[in-house]
């Protein structure tokens, strides 16, 4: 899966995350007859400004003849080619001169989790722990364990950054990358996943040993 953050827009639009998890995604601004995939409210995106097509493990984009046009990385693109999408490519919509006045970003994912500035490699073996993440099972002291998709992808992403203090914002995007709005899921919500995967993984769920909680900071699988 992969995300699109609007960066610069209008303050209503701003921040907002928005899923690609569609084999096309059309971006562009809402009408009485139209309504696109991602919506924008600028009056400088058109109604169908640009499709994003997943192809395989590709992510591409196409300008759809939009009246204000279309940047890709600070290039101008041209209506109707395909350009390639990577991590962090920035997509300009409303451009004048050399400036687009909407900023999207591309955001690549591995599995559920988002491509951060960690390594996906543990920093510590877990001898405890076994994931298999083609079939989504984990096995706990040589058990397998009852989860569910949330506990399963919380698990998985902090056995892969394993020694590593995960953030409570880190844990919402690769949890919950479905949500428009990651502000929404609260503190509460996160803890209350915790403690329930803690009861599954946990010797003595009561004194966790396995995830640990690092105040004011995350969690980290040990």
């Amino acid at each position: 899966m992969a995300f699109i953050i609007v960066k610069k827009s209008d303050a209503e639009d701003e921040g907002k995350v928005f899923p690609l998890n569609k084999a096309s995604t059309f971006i562009g601004r809402r009408t009485l007859q139209y309504t696109p995939d991602i919506e924008l409210s600028s009056e400088v995106v058109s109604r169908r400004h640009v499709e994003i097509l997943q192809r395989d493990t590709k992510f591409l984009l196409r300008d759809l003849g939009s009246t204000n046009g279309t940047m890709l990385d600070d290039d101008r693109i041209l209506p109707g080619k395909l350009y390639d999408l990577k991590h962090n490519s920035k997509i300009g919509l409303g451009v004048e001169g050399d400036i687009a006045l909407i900023v999207l970003q591309f955001k690549e994912t591995e599995g559920t989790n988002i491509i951060d500035r960690k390594k996906a490699t543990p920093r510590v073996k877990i001898t405890w722990l076994k994931i298999d993440e083609a079939k989504k099972d984990a096995w706990v002291d040589g058990k397998q364990a009852k989860l569910s998709k949330k506990e399963y992808d919380l698990l998985q992403y902090l056995y892969r950054y394993a020694g590593n203090i995960c953030s409570r914002d880190e844990i919402i995007k690769s949890v919950w990358p479905e949500s428009k709005d990651p502000g929404a899921i609260s503190d509460a919500t996160i803890d209350q996943l915790v403690h329930r995967l803690r009861e599954k993984v946990e010797p003595e769920p009561s004194q966790p040993v396995r995830i640990v909680s690092k105040k004011a900071f995350g969690y980290m699988l040990v």
